[in-house]
């Protein structure tokens, strides 16, 4: 070729851009960039992980990265994961160097052991120790305050219907309720030395240290008094 041609070949290289090293780049399709990235957080779980498990991975667009053999690199800790979604990033090598950072979805599940009801229980229901089972799994995105004592929910009644085999949250326990609406209470007035002690009709149910409102039988009087066990109530002053 000739001066001529070889400038005319020059020419043709910058005005479109093209570069040798970009002529040999290669592409890899989301699909395998996921793949690779799901094998190595997998291989960092198996190694350094109890109970965490990777359930899927995501990535979006296909890479371009230059010409040689391609590695990938973790750029987070395995101490960071939880259940749920996260975003892992990713470190591309190609010849053993750096060449860029990308960014992967990952869902995690956490396999725990937890305790379920062996039947459904409706709103007012009281846990029995034969009402409870204990189940094990993977939960994805785990609810927080997981029952992990039954301890905590014996004889505790429950707040909203829960249902079989649903891993257990505390906030849907509470003490059971010690009065009842319409119940007569044994109620106990207290003044310095002065103790009274008389009957009056809750009219409305109530926990161990809630307040009701109580009736006067004789003179429908009402007023307030403080629950102090099964049928029995303090005047509030």
């Amino acid at each position: 070729m000739n001066r001529f041609g070889q400038l005319i070949a020059v020419t043709s290289l910058l005005l479109t851009g093209w570069a040798p090293e970009q002529a040999h780049a290669q592409l890899i399709q989301s699909q395998d960039v996921a793949r690779a990235s799901e094998q190595q957080l997998r291989a960092m779980l198996e190694r350094d992980t109890e109970g965490l498990r990777l359930d899927k991975v995501f990535y979006r667009d296909a890479l371009r990265v230059s010409d040689g053999p391609v590695s990938w690199k973790v750029k987070s800790d395995v101490s960071d994961w939880v259940s749920g979604r996260q975003t892992i990033p990713i470190e591309v090598l190609v010849n053993g160097k750096p060449e860029t950072v990308i960014q992967v979805s990952a869902i995690f599940k956490q396999a725990v052991r937890y305790p379920v009801l062996k039947r459904s229980l409706k709103r007012g229901d009281v846990v029995r120790e034969g009402d409870i089972k204990w189940m094990e799994g993977e939960l994805k995105n785990a609810p927080s305050g997981l029952v992990e004592d039954t301890k905590e929910i014996l004889g505790m009644s429950v707040t909203r219907q829960v249902m079989a085999d649903r891993p257990l949250q505390a906030d849907w326990f509470a003490s059971p309720q010690v009065v009842a609406r319409g119940e007569r209470v044994r109620v106990v007035a207290i003044s310095g030395a002065l103790r009274i002690e008389s009957t009056a009709v809750a009219k409305n149910g109530g926990r161990l240290g809630e307040i009701v409102s109580l009736e006067n039988p004789e003179s429908h009087r009402r007023f307030d008094a403080r629950i102090t066990g099964p049928g029995k109530a303090e005047v509030v002053w």
